[in-house]
């Protein structure tokens, strides 16, 4: 099952984890597959949001009124789930809870009952239990805080993955949406960071430390969760003699880039300090890459860059023009890795550089025109996100490049390592 699989790959965390947070950070999108392999159906959090007119009604607790119907509910749908979990049948329930989750006619609390009510008959030490939990998560159940707390404190390791889950869809919960006195949410936030964090002296497992770094650091003040992150990364050090120096950095820098980005003022306050120390220290090589990567996910999302003010814009293309590479043409062997990178940015650096007054697109344009070799104007033409004959409108220019580009490609001679690049671009125009 999907929170089986990701317990195993919480100890590789990956960077584009902060992709992830930018896209979304009030869901978790996912398919999950059974053990036959065959796509289960997955509901997200944004899609409850569109179709559920309640979704945001979070009072202090749920009703304290028994509603047999309800019990029954959950008590059948746990019966089901036992006897069909990890089969074929499997796919009939998930459909079932699914419809249970969109039925506008059944209120949120109700929903978040049944499947609470599932959990403490299933255990969340079970597989099945988590993953009524998992379920659960797309709720936001802000009502449920206190009792998951108190689970989250005494799980066990594996099963504090899942609850962690859940907590933090509620650490996401969108103030200015929810129905719910801004003291109240507040205190539930700060409530569940000192729990969740508190946890890290207890951890074993350093993924699960890792995970707690992910959930949290994006709400805390930088110095305390800086503190964290460095702490946390002692600990784990030590208990990881097999993994690498680099994999640690990575993982790391993965921890670091999420702090720096998760919000508008990290990205005001810390973001222009944490460049500044990459730029001061030529040793971080892992923890620039690991950067300058994150930031070419999130230019890539329209609706950021959109919002993104002028001054993150700045900050963040003066940090990448630093790594432009030098492309050599007289090489002997093709540098795959230096193309892309010299691609990818420049097409960054265009959309970091638009504004109301210049698009992207003319601004790419210049980049070509402006190109110090035939063989940087070869890569910006050969991998151009936009169509050339609306950047080189003029024939005449395309046909002046075109022209360059087949004399640059004669003089290097038709077995040096870039002429296929260059004739490939000239063939474009």
């Amino acid at each position: 099952m999907k929170l089986i699989a990701k317990y195993v790959a919480l100890s590789l965390l990956a960077v584009f984890l902060v992709v992830i947070y930018f896209v979304s950070t009030a869901e978790k999108e996912v398919k999950k597959t059974s053990q036959n392999n065959e796509a289960v159906p997955f509901i997200s959090q944004s899609e409850l949001i569109a179709i559920l007119p309640d979704f945001y009604d979070m009072d202090v607790k749920l009703t304290d009124k028994e509603n047999n119907k309800m019990l029954e509910l959950a008590d059948t749908l746990s019966l089901t789930l036992k006897n069909s979990f990890g089969t074929k049948a499997m796919l009939d329930f998930e459909a079932e809870l699914i419809e249970l989750l969109k039925d506008p006619n059944i209120s949120r609390k109700d929903k978040i009952s049944i499947l609470w009510n599932m959990v403490q008959q299933l255990g969340v030490e079970s597989e099945q239990g988590l993953y009524v939990l998992e379920y659960m998560s797309t709720l936001a159940p802000i009502e449920l805080s206190n009792e998951l707390i108190l689970l989250f404190e005494s799980a066990s390791e594996r099963a504090k993955f899942g609850l962690l889950n859940v907590l933090e869809t509620i650490l996401l919960v969108n103030g200015e949406e929810a129905k719910v006195s801004t003291m109240h949410l507040s205190e539930v936030k700060q409530q569940l960071l000192d729990v969740i964090s508190g946890q890290l002296a207890n951890v074993e497992d350093p993924a699960l430390g890792f995970s707690i770094l992910e959930a949290v650091v994006g709400h805390l003040p930088f110095e305390k969760a800086k503190l964290l992150i460095d702490d946390q990364f002692v600990i784990s050090e030590n208990k990881s003699n097999n993994v690498s120096n680099d994999a640690i950095r990575a993982t790391k820098a993965g921890i670091y880039n999420r702090l720096a980005l998760a919000n508008p003022q990290s990205r005001t306050e810390f973001l222009p300090q944490y460049i500044e120390t990459l730029n001061n220290e030529p040793l971080q090589k892992v923890e620039r890459e690991s950067l300058r990567q994150d930031l070419f996910n999130i230019i890539r999302i329209d609706e950021f860059m959109n919002e993104a003010p002028h001054e993150f814009k700045q900050t963040v293309n003066a940090f990448l023009a630093r790594d432009l590479p030098v492309m050599d043409i007289d090489s002997a062997e093709f540098d795959y890795d230096a193309v892309k990178l010299y691609s990818d940015l420049s097409i960054a650096m265009a959309k970091l550089s638009a504004s109301a007054q210049r698009s992207s697109e003319s601004i790419y344009t210049q980049q070509i025109n402006a190109a110090k070799s035939p063989l940087e104007q070869a890569i910006l033409i050969s991998r151009s996100p936009y169509q050339l004959n609306e950047l080189l409108t003029d024939e005449f220019t395309r046909a002046r490049i075109s022209n360059d580009l087949r004399a640059e490609a004669k003089r290097i001679g038709a077995d040096s390592a870039y002429a296929d690049l260059l004739n490939d671009a000239a063939s474009r125009l």
